[in-house]
This record gives structure tokens, sequence and C-alpha cells, in this order.
């Protein structure tokens, strides 16, 4: 068993080494000072044990559904709450960046192309491009987040834990048009 525990250490984000901690069972980060969970702690596939109590946490990041976590603390947080509100579209305007991006990390998929073996002579455009994300819906790459949403992921249902506790996970979407089709259960997030 291997365990951390971070606990009233006034952390505002944690140390990118965690993540390559592979063998870490258990994570105690509770009474912190954290807005987020990074990305990376979806890599902790043997995590077991998070307790992330009164830390002030809006909602959790992308895929954390997946971990096999068997304990999860987190009371304390100011959630984000599945109220539902009007919302009005924007015209989607992308910029030219965006769109070239867009097209780059399209063409990117496959290894064997053309774009791929260009981005090795460039390579501040390679890590320009390294923070791209993927639609949840159409899973399509894109390099500036459009719409952030979330999916309210029910702890016992979705992730075989004893709790019946309902949390929010991070959903990025490329585009209002992905967002405005029918059959997925995302909530836009809106600051009011």
């Amino acid at each position: 068993m291997v365990e951390i525990n971070l606990t009233n250490n006034k952390l505002a984000r944690l140390p990118k080494q965690i993540y390559s901690l592979s063998q870490l069972d258990r994570l105690y980060l509770a009474r912190n000072n954290l807005s987020e969970l990074p990305e990376g702690v979806i890599g902790l596939m043997k995590l077991r044990v998070l307790d992330v109590a009164g830390n002030r946490l809006s909602m959790f990041p992308v895929d954390f559904q997946f971990l096999t976590l068997k304990e999860l603390l987190c009371e304390g947080n100011p959630f984000v709450k599945s109220e539902l509100m009007e919302s009005v579209q924007a015209v989607e305007v992308l910029s030219l960046k965006e769109l070239s991006a867009r097209r780059i990390l399209a063409e990117d998929k496959s290894r064997f192309g053309v774009v791929h073996k260009a981005l090795s002579y460039h390579p501040g455009l390679s890590l320009l491009l390294a923070d791209w994300g993927s639609c949840s819906l159409c899973l399509q790459p894109f390099l500036t987040t459009w719409l952030e949403c979330v999916r309210f992921v029910n702890l016992r249902k979705d992730m075989k834990m004893r709790s019946s506790q309902t949390i929010p996970v991070r959903v990025q979407l490329c585009s209002y048009k992905c967002f405005n089709k029918s059959g997925h259960s995302y909530y836009g997030v809106a600051s009011v």
C-alpha cells in the first residue's frame, strides 16, 4: 500500500510528480485550497481512496468516473449544482488559430501522414498543440475548449462505490452544434 497524506497544507495545486506514482493507493488532500484536480489524476490507475474534502473544487476532471476508487471523500466543496436555466446560443466564430489547430490535430491522428512527419520539424507548433482536448460527443480534437460542461455521476451506479452521492465531472465539447445534439446528459456550466 502506497499512501500520501497532504492534508492541511494550504496547497493551491498538486505537484506534477504525484502523477508518476503509479503504485499510489491512497491520496489524502483534505482541507487545502485546491480549486481543481488536474486531468493527470486519471493516470493513477491503482488509486482506491481519494480524500478531497474541504477544498474549493467545483467539479472533477474529465473521465474521473473511470477511476476504480473504493472510497471518495469530497464533502465541503462548492460543487456546481444541476439547476436548469435557459441558455442563449451565441454564434460560433472560431479564430484562425483554432481552425488551423483543429485541422492539424485531425490530420495528425494518422501517425503516418505528412502532417505528423512535418510536426517533428516544428517543435514550437508541437508545443502549442500539446494541450489539445477531445470533444466528449464527436471525439474531434480541439485546442481551446469551446464549451465546458458537466455530467453528474452517481458513485454507486457509475463507479461501483458504496456511496450513492452524485458528483459533477467535467466534460469538454468542441461546439454548440455538439451541445445541441440530443441524447446526452451534459449540462453547460454558467456563472451566475
